[in-house]
């Protein structure tokens, strides 16, 4: 016991950091823990052995290192692969599967509003989740992530969504995407807010207004109560102890005097918005079942990251469509908040937590994504995504610069593979990544004599050209197994340490 008392020995982050995550094949250089925080980008193309070799070796470096894991599957055949990574390193007793037949569920708008935190019950994180569906949608059915026209209605619908999650806190009712819809479908126009005045007005007034009049007033009003569910909920909120309040005045406004105001065609816009995002929710599927109601505490993105778990949620794009888009970006945007409300320091053992996306540009948000990424590693967290090539991630950027959001994301995944590629813009890409050199330049010429003269010259040449991904050995019997790649981390050195890359070699 010292002066001060006991003095609690916090772990040396930076030290654990150091440890070697794996050794890259066919060459004596490490990636670190460190290293891998600052994200792993692997593009090929189909049947290159991007996912079967490459993205093999980088998962089952993490599951052997006990990282926590969250994987996302697109394709029906993921999970069983991952099954057997994580079996065949000794993790089963991680393992946490979500998929239709698991039973689990994870209704975003309870965990986020119920969590725990400073921040739990904030309004804010709950729109921000809705809002990234509604970016996903647009996303998967046009390729086209909004212009500047669109941005007035994605700020109207944002607030749509608020006022209406606010609305039900208020009057004490759960927040459930059945009850926001009912709300919104239930919400006053111009003549239903006049009409709503003009009943309460009647039926509570002190003044002398003849009986019958009153009565029929109130009997009016509590027969529209019984049958619209807006009125009700305005109803608990001016008899409950909020009304009054600085947050009910606001709210009530909104819906009373301003939603309630604005022209028909544009009500009609927002609100159809609103319903493409929910609709989804209200029939039958994995939203309704899985995403709307209940909450199974395994699931809950604080116990992944500090039991170290690895989840697998497993709803293929190929087989749920739209739905499995919408519930990859349900949970990677509760997930990825969670990390950044990570306190390194309360745990006990830190160990980083992988986030590993196979397809990436399926469940890739312009937005989101970037911003998570630049910040990744003071959250500790290892991003791996795999996708055939960079156009794939200008096409889901949208119509306002695409190629520079791109970039924004691609530049802060550090950590680079290039399996074989036809594709022109990723090659070059990569060729300009790793940047050129100068090499002597010989040639020979006769003059009219038949005399020969030779030169020589420097000329700026590619390290490596863009045809040279073409020539990549792609696995299978023919290529003895074995997946090239050329691989490329600022501050790394590789050829003996005095190279920026190397073709490295991987077992499929």
């Amino acid at each position: 016991m010292g002066l001060f008392g006991k003095i609690s020995k916090q772990p040396n982050l930076e030290k654990i950091l150091d440890q070697e995550l794996y050794r890259v094949p066919t060459t004596d250089t490490s990636i670190s823990w460190a290293d891998s925080l600052e994200g792993t980008l692997i593009t090929g193309a189909t049947g290159s052995g991007k996912t079967s070799a490459i993205g093999k070796y980088v998962g089952q470096a993490m599951l052997n290192k006990g990282f926590g894991m969250v994987i996302f599957c697109a394709k029906k055949e993921e999970r069983e692969r991952w099954e057997a990574y994580i079996e065949d390193c000794g993790r089963t007793e991680d393992k946490i599967v979500f998929n239709k037949a698991s039973g689990l569920k994870f209704n975003f708008l309870k965990y986020e509003l119920d969590r725990d935190g400073d921040g739990s019950g904030d309004v804010l994180n709950a729109l921000n989740i809705l809002m990234n569906l509604n970016e996903q949608s647009r996303i998967y059915q046009s390729g086209n992530s909004g212009n500047k026209d669109e941005r007035f209605w994605d700020e109207s619908l944002r607030r749509l969504i608020s006022r209406t999650i606010a609305l039900l806190r208020l009057a004490g009712e759960e927040v459930s995407i059945y009850n926001m819809r009912k709300i919104v479908v239930n919400c006053f126009r111009d003549e239903d807010a006049k009409r709503y005045f003009n009943l309460t007005k009647l039926a509570f007034s002190n003044e002398q207004i003849d009986k019958r009049v009153k009565d029929q007033a109130f009997q009016d009003l509590t027969e529209w109560k019984s049958s619209n569910y807006f009125v009700e909920v305005i109803d608990m909120i001016i008899s409950g102890p909020y009304y009054g309040s600085e947050e009910t005045d606001v709210i009530l406004d909104y819906w009373l005097k301003e939603f309630a105001n604005i022209s028909d065609k544009t009500a009609s816009i927002i609100i159809e918005s609103y319903m493409g995002c929910v609709e989804a929710f209200i029939g039958n599927g994995i939203l309704k079942d899985q995403f709307s109601q209940g909450l199974s505490k395994e699931l809950a993105p604080e116990s992944i990251i500090k039991g170290k778990k690895i989840l697998i949620i497993d709803f293929p794009v190929k087989e749920f469509g739209l739905s499995a888009i919408y519930a990859a970006t349900i949970y990677k945007t509760a997930f990825q908040n969670a990390c950044e409300r990570r306190n390194l320091t309360d745990e006990t053992d830190p160990k980083p937590i992988g986030l590993f996306i196979d397809e990436y540009q399926s469940f890739c948000n312009p937005v989101s994504d970037s911003l998570f990424q630049a910040t990744a590693r003071s959250s500790w967290v290892a991003c791996v995504y795999i996708t055939q090539n960079i156009n794939n991630l200008f096409f889901v950027m949208g119509d306002s610069q695409p190629q520079a959001r791109a970039y924004s994301l691609l530049g802060n995944l550090n950590l680079k593979y290039f399996a074989n590629n036809a594709d022109i813009t990723t090659n070059e890409w990569a060729s300009n990544l790793i940047g050129k050199h100068w090499i002597d330049v010989y040639s020979s010429s006769y003059n009219k004599d038949s005399d020969l003269t030779k030169s020589k010259s420097m000329q700026f040449h590619y390290k490596v050209t863009p045809d040279h991904f073409t020539t990549l050995k792609t696995g299978r019997k023919e290529n003895g197994h074995k997946v090239q790649a050329l691989v490329f981390k600022p501050g790394k050195l590789w050829d003996d340490k005095d190279s920026n890359f190397a073709i490295v070699e991987f077992k499929q």
